[in-house]
């Protein structure tokens, strides 16, 4: 199979299992919206923010750097295997002391519980990890689609079940465990027939995959904390009741775009890594994946921006009102987010992760500063302001930084990639928003008619606005030559 056609088949298993996860982990927030309380919306996403920061040790960095080698040896991935499980281990026990220190600093005392029961996600996963690392370097996407698919059906099932059974928080807990030892079980019984580790371990074969997975770690680190630092001081100064209005909006903005921009840049880094040492191909790779992200982003961001004040008491109930402004806030927030996650495929394609480290400390301050201002005087809505501000800030800031490094002087074209998306994107949000003001029904009726009627008007617009660009694209994806 040619390099293309294995890409291709990865975006569409990709593509699958994105569909069948996004579907069930939409259903299961639209279902515990209904069950839980908004202040326990609040506290998972408190435990959430721990887990994800610790999870940027998980594997030292080093899964990547397994994948930019193209040379790796049995030894070495056995090597990496035993210390990807003790690195868990470590996790675990360090969340676990750290607890008390969590539940001062976010004032909550429910946290005791939470915290270690969430954190036995560090003593599953790590068992799996490696395969789904080798299975993406040979982008073999189906295994992992399948198994994806399974640990989210799985996940739903016992986090819903839970909370019909009264189990409150500890429902989004569970659902979380069941996830990762279906995932894990799936990865086991696929990567287990391709490669089984053996009972080696040398440090020497660890060296130069330790440099690589320390920048990798830190800019993961940094990045992280960049990305819930407004969680952070939302929960610490406001409570778990905001920070669970917060954490609605949050996730019905970063629910598609977690779970859509992956089938690109989880294909990417592998396929940019093999051609690395060509740079034309390179920047030919880098500005499809941003005209194609921004193609499915920002007419999903921009109808989200005027359909929220339908769609959250639809879906979640009027309880959840104040998360609309929360909503349209960060919703505008992601669109510059979502063309700038290829960025990341692009340094580790180039083995610069130190650059995005670099990128992030510098960020961290000014993102801190705008969030606490916005917060100050403005409330959670000002937190979510704040943000909008810092990430329009650093657009422009990153190209000139790190995209313009490793691909030369390309802003026309940096910007080209997403000029059509923002012109047919933002005409359908007009569209949608006059709509609402003259349909005579509303609530459920009109949340499909808007979905509906702003759908079909994309489409139409890119076909008659830009018909070539079009065409492209869906020959791209049906893995056709232009």
């Amino acid at each position: 199979m040619t390099l293309k056609r294995a890409a291709l088949s990865g975006v569409k298993w990709t593509a699958f299992a994105t569909a069948i996860t996004v579907g069930l982990q939409f259903l299961q927030l639209a279902v515990l919206a209904r069950l839980l309380l908004p202040e326990e919306f609040g506290l998972i996403a408190m435990v959430t923010v721990v887990l994800g920061f610790a999870q940027n040790y998980a594997d030292m960095g080093m899964s990547n750097a397994i994948i930019y080698r193209q040379n790796t040896t049995r030894n070495q991935l056995s090597t990496l295997y035993w210390i990807n499980l003790l690195a868990g281990l470590v996790i675990y026990l360090a969340v676990t002391a750290s607890t008390p220190v969590l539940v001062i600093g976010f004032g909550e005392p429910r946290l005791r519980e939470l915290l270690p029961l969430a954190a036995l996600v560090f003593l599953i996963a790590p068992l799996g990890q490696q395969f789904e690392v080798l299975m993406k370097k040979n982008l073999s996407f189906k295994g992992l689609a399948l198994s994806e698919s399974s640990a989210a059906a799985v996940g739903a099932i016992v986090a819903i079940g839970a909370a019909l059974d009264g189990n409150g928080v500890f429902a989004l807990v569970y659902g979380l465990l069941s996830t990762a030892v279906t995932k894990t079980a799936c990865l086991l019984a696929l990567g287990l027939r391709l490669w089984i580790p053996h009972l080696h371990f040398r440090l020497r074969d660890a060296r130069g995959y330790v440099s690589f997975g320390l920048f990798q770690m830190g800019e993961g680190t940094v990045s992280y904390f960049n990305q819930r630092l407004d969680q952070i001081l939302i929960g610490m100064f406001l409570g778990a009741e905001e920070l669970g209005y917060y954490s609605l909006a949050f996730n019905l903005v970063a629910l598609p775009i977690a779970r859509i921009n992956p089938i690109l840049t989880r294909v990417a880094f592998p396929v940019l890594a093999r051609v690395q040492d060509d740079p034309e191909k390179l920047k030919i790779g880098f500005m499809t994946m941003r005209e194609v992200l921004a193609a499915i982003n920002f007419p999903l961001l921009l109808g989200m921006v005027v359909v929220a004040p339908v769609l959250v008491p639809v879906v979640a109930g009027d309880q959840w009102l104040p998360s609309v402004i929360l909503i349209q806030i960060l919703a505008l927030a992601a669109m510059t987010r979502s063309v700038g996650n290829p960025i990341g495929s692009l340094l580790l394609a180039r083995g610069r992760p130190d650059l995005g480290f670099y990128m992030n400390c510098a960020l961290a301050p000014v993102l801190f500063a705008a969030l606490y201002l916005g917060l100050v005087l403005g409330g959670v809505a000002g937190a979510a302001t704040g943000l909008l501000v810092t990430v329009l800030l650093f657009f422009l800031i990153g190209y000139a930084f790190l995209v313009r490094r490793l691909l030369g002087p390309c802003l026309r074209p940096y910007l080209n990639s997403m000029a059509p998306a923002g012109a047919t994107a933002g005409l359908m949000a007009i569209a949608v928003y006059g709509l609402a003001k003259v349909a005579p029904f509303e609530g459920f009726a009109l949340l499909v008619t808007q979905v509906l009627f702003g759908g079909l008007l994309y489409v139409v617009l890119n076909w008659v606005l830009y018909r070539e660009r079009s065409v492209a694209m869906v020959q791209l994806a049906l893995g056709r030559d232009a």
